[in-house]
């Protein structure tokens, strides 16, 4: 007597994301394809893997793949470049094995002197792992490859899904500025969805054939629309007794080396300045409360500046950031897409024009026609005081209706086609 197990052949799509906020982009996808019987892998690296787990998905990471490169050299190169790669949220062992991957990819293309010069000039943001992705993409032998438009495993996920021929798709969450990074790149998806026109405006601007994109809007920003969300917000507003309040919440980053960047704003030296302000202003305004809430990789770099009377410091990785806008009645940011979130729901928004960050990347909601521009620190106070400005730029909001539902069915697209050189597609019956 023989007995076989059941193979499952259903089409499979393999989406690489790292990070909190991106994993909320694709979750949604995710959970909408599994709905309709397909199969989903998901490698959410970095801060990416608990939030997947928090969000129900069952995720994996690049320790499930260590079996496709020389593991015991791979996490040697992890140690030697551990210190100061650490973060309270991605466990340890699997930290080591994302950097040792990485860095091994290195040394087995260039050799071990240049390998040690290319983390020293660019560090882990100079990863671009294409050829383990590669292998990865073998392994699981996906129908369609998804990311979003982030660099390193990301942007090496969709070169390596070119190269083995097979379909993919990457989610373009903001605006495709020209300063940004992803308009820059010499490979591209298949298909891009994009938030808005003016997105697709601005990466047609840039070169890419606007056959390839489609405005979809972004699935992340859907729970923002959410009334339970808005009755969450009501429940937090009692919890921390601020009722009758107007709220402001301060959603900063810290500042990294770079033209403009003086000793006082580096690191978290901005963002701590503009915090103390606020607290002075809290302290002066009985009629206001202050949500302070830094960047979800980057909170735990930022010192406690100790208990205030309606001021309250938020762990993101914990607490729900939609909850906490919908609490909100102002935002200030530096280049945060925090202060999108806010402008899609109607929220005021305050962008520190003055930020290197701000500068050096180009990215000024006020600029934008998305929100009202602080000039200076000085000048922080002042605007918080005055009179508020609407949103200008309406172009730049997505369409309505259900981006997830978009999203997939492009997806579902591709399943359906087989490219036959990089830029093109012809349709094949599955």
């Amino acid at each position: 007597m023989t007995s076989s197990a059941t193979v499952d052949t259903s089409p499979c799509i393999l989406f690489v994301v790292y990070g909190s906020g991106h994993i909320a982009k694709v979750a949604p996808v995710i959970k909408y394809l599994q709905a309709q019987g397909m199969r989903c892998e998901l490698l959410a690296l970095t801060l990416g893997y608990k939030q997947a787990e928090r969000l129900g998905l069952v995720p994996k990471g690049y320790r499930d793949f260590m079996h496709l490169v020389d593991s015991k050299l791979a996490l040697d190169c992890g140690r030697a470049i551990a210190e100061g790669n650490s973060h309270p949220d991605v466990d340890a062992y699997e930290s080591l094995c994302y950097l040792g991957v990485n860095y091994l990819e290195w040394v087995e293309e260039f050799g071990a002197q240049t390998a040690a010069q290319k983390y020293q000039d660019g560090g882990r943001r100079s990863f671009s792992p294409v050829n383990f992705l590669g292998r990865v993409i073998a392994d699981v032998s996906p129908s369609v490859v998804v990311s979003t438009g982030s660099p390193r495993s990301e942007q090496a996920a969709v070169e390596a899904a070119v190269r083995s021929g097979v379909p993919c798709l990457t989610m373009v969450d903001l605006f495709a500025l020209p300063h940004e990074s992803y308009v820059r790149y010499k490979v591209f998806a298949d298909r891009i969805t994009v938030l808005s026109d003016f997105v697709k405006n601005n990466l047609v601007d840039a070169g890419i054939d606007a056959a390839r994109i489609a405005v979809t809007g972004c699935p992340a920003y859907e729970p923002l629309f959410d009334i339970a969300n808005q009755t969450a917000a009501t429940v937090l507003r009692t919890s921390l007794g601020w009722e009758g309040l107007q709220v402001l919440m301060w959603a900063g980053n810290l500042e990294e080396p770079g033209e403009g960047v003086t000793e006082h704003f580096l690191g978290a030296g901005l963002a701590l300045d503009v915090e103390r302000r606020l607290r002075t202003w809290v302290a002066s305004r009985p009629d206001v409360a202050l949500l302070i809430r830094y960047h979800p990789s980057q909170y735990h770099l930022f010192p406690d500046l100790g208990a205030q009377d309606r001021v309250y410091r938020s762990n993101p990785v914990q607490d729900a950031l939609v909850a906490q806008l919908h609490l909100s009645d102002t935002v200030v940011v530096q280049s945060s897409t925090v202060g999108f979130e806010a402008a899609l729901i109607g929220k005021r928004v305050l962008c520190l024009s003055y930020s290197p960050m701000v500068i050096n990347m180009n990215f000024d909601y006020a600029k934008l026609g998305l929100g009202e521009s602080v000039s200076s620190p000085e000048n922080l106070l002042r605007v918080l005081d005055g009179a508020p400005c609407g949103v200008t730029n309406r172009n730049a909001f997505p369409p309505a209706g259900s981006a997830t539902a978009r999203v997939a069915q492009e997806i579902k697209h591709l399943i359906r086609q087989q490219r036959v050189y990089p830029d093109a597609m012809t349709e094949i019956n599955l």
